[in-house]
């Protein structure tokens, strides 16, 4: 099917383009969100119009930004996310959550599909990730990757564990089955105390009891 497309729609097509695109997705999609329209003869003519509209439009925002690029390069674009004790991501940095860290920085909508990820990120640390902001607007952003606040205090644990793992010569796993161990203990050591404490009560009771059963002198 034959269209004259009203809007950008990336990367199909740019306003006053016509195309021939899949009757499905011009019915269901395109028509439907006024983004295109047939290509009748009288659409046609006003395709040169809508090119012009669209190519100052598309100048205008461009230059604007241009202008919030620059600050964004000023300062990394932070993404906190959750990690295991050695600083490995569960899961890895989608190019959706930066897009809504970018968002949050620039107060205007980015499209994820602009964002351009070289390899997944699994770990923590600085990755420069290029971003395309609009036609000809092009930029490397700085994007720091960070532990949320229950990663980090699981991270100085294992840093914990290794320390003394290297003082007694030990290795990683034999530091953690020893602290397992010192757990269990300190639980049995608590429940027994409290064993001991219900038999002096129930000794307490008895003599009690008994007291009270002697006959007066």
């Amino acid at each position: 099917m034959k269209v004259l497309f009203l809007q950008d729609v990336r990367p199909t097509a740019r306003a006053g383009d016509i195309k021939d695109v899949k009757n499905g997705f011009a019915r269901n999609y395109l028509i439907p969100r006024k983004l295109a329209v047939l290509a009748t003869n009288h659409e046609i003519e006003r395709a040169e119009k809508l090119r012009k509209e669209a190519e100052a439009r598309r100048k205008a925002e461009a230059s604007e930004w241009r202008d919030i690029v620059e600050t964004l390069k000023a300062e990394p674009i932070k993404v906190i996310v959750r990690t295991g004790p050695t600083g490995r991501l569960y899961g890895s940095v989608t190019a959706a959550m930066i897009a809504q860290e970018i968002e949050s920085a620039a107060g205007r909508e980015v499209d994820r599909r602009a964002i351009r990820i070289p390899a997944p990120i699994r770990t923590l640390g600085k990755y420069g990730i290029p971003v395309q902001f609009a036609d000809e607007v092009d930029a490397t952003l700085d994007v720091l990757v960070e532990p949320d606040e229950d990663s980090v205090a699981r991270i100085e644990q294992a840093k914990q564990a290794r320390a003394e793992a290297a003082a007694e010569d030990l290795t990683f796993e034999e530091v953690l089955e020893q602290e397992s161990a010192r757990d269990e203990a300190a639980a049995e050591e608590e429940a027994g105390a409290s064993d001991d404490a219900g038999s002096e009560e129930g000794a307490d009771a008895e003599e009690s009891a008994e007291a009270d059963e002697k006959p007066a002198e």
